[in-house]
């Protein structure tokens, strides 16, 4: 018999590599993730303790992840386990919406009910971009239809203001 736990986290961070996922869960939680300016810095789910809910920071995806490349399969396999689904999309990219495509195609590839999930799409990184380049960023994720929220770790303010609109979230979300 195999036996496999179905849900480990009440929100899973989920992106491509180097979208700060591990950053933020630092941010949010005490879960001392390893946090590096390269690729793949993630190569196990982090989780962390958030006002009593579990946040699971997903090692990042790449194209071609659902067909298993790279370690696809396993990383997707915990995004299944998850209730809500934040989606981390650099501000460093140039096109976010191309990002969040690329990710949204390997969730329906290796599982179309993902796409059933809460989602909501987090612009992280604000601080690398000027204010015009970055509403156009916010922007150009709108057209997704997905809440979108934005996020610089740098930011004490930035932060805080996640902080209690995510607490705001999962108690609406969670909770039902």
């Amino acid at each position: 018999f195999d036996i496999e736990l179905q849900l480990i986290a009440d929100v899973g961070l989920i992106g491509l590599p180097n979208a700060g996922k591990s950053s933020l869960l630092n941010a949010l939680t005490r879960a001392g993730a390893k946090v590096g300016d390269y690729a793949f810095t993630t190569l196990e789910p982090n989780l962390g303790a958030y006002f009593g809910y579990v946040l699971a920071d997903i090692p990042g995806l790449i194209e071609g992840a659902s067909e298993g490349k790279g370690l696809g399969h396993k990383f997707l396999k915990h995004i299944k386990r998850t209730e809500i689904i934040l989606h981390l999309v650099s501000a460093e990219n140039e096109n976010v919406k191309e990002v969040f495509d690329t990710v949204q195609n390997e969730l329906e590839k290796f599982d179309d009910s993902l796409l059933k999930k809460k989602q909501i799409i987090l612009l992280t990184k604000i601080d690398t971009c000027d204010e015009k380049t970055l509403k156009a960023k916010i922007k150009e994720l709108m057209a997704t239809k997905k809440e979108v929220m934005t996020i610089s770790v740098l930011d004490d303010e930035a932060v805080k203001n996640f902080k209690d609109n995510l607490v705001k979230i999962l108690r609406e979300e969670v909770e039902k």
